[in-house]
């Protein structure tokens, strides 16, 4: 294995932006308006280095959620995986390291909640939301018909 990985780093900067871009595996494209999500280098013959990369890659996205917590649930993750091409056998290394570390450090914090407890409150704090933007809603209508 003799593939370099991306230099460890933590992800604070000023802008949501401006983090994503720091990521090994993401980068700006011109004519593209929106960055890339998934840019990996060429592929390695050896299939196993690949895995390695992605699993470091997979390391510097779970870094990037610890050092942004404020930014859990705003697609990221699904940012990356549209941009994964799944066409190209040769970059099969890379995805199937990333998967398989994101796999792993979810089993691991899975062990310390309670999965359903968890996502019971998800769905409260949602249906919350709901109601609030509702009840402001409803506070504009009535000022507007003033």
């Amino acid at each position: 294995m003799s593939k370099t990985f991306p230099t460890r780093r933590r992800y604070r900067q000023a802008s949501l932006e401006a983090r994503e871009t720091l990521l090994p595996f993401v980068s700006r494209r011109p004519g593209r308006p929106q960055a890339d999500y998934w840019q990996m280098p060429a592929a390695h013959p050896d299939y196993a280095a690949d895995c390695a990369y992605g699993r470091e890659c997979g390391a510097h996205f779970v870094q990037w959620l610890k050092d942004n917590p404020g930014y859990c649930g705003q697609s990221l993750l699904a940012r990356i995986t549209r941009d994964i091409d799944f066409r190209k056998p040769e970059q099969r290394g890379y995805r199937v390291g990333f998967f398989n570390y994101l796999e792993a450090m979810l089993t691991l914090a899975a062990r310390k909640v309670d999965v359903f407890e968890h996502v019971d409150e998800l769905h409260r704090q949602q249906q919350a939301q709901i109601k609030r933007k509702n009840m402001e809603n409803r506070a504009v209508r009535k000022i507007e018909k003033k």
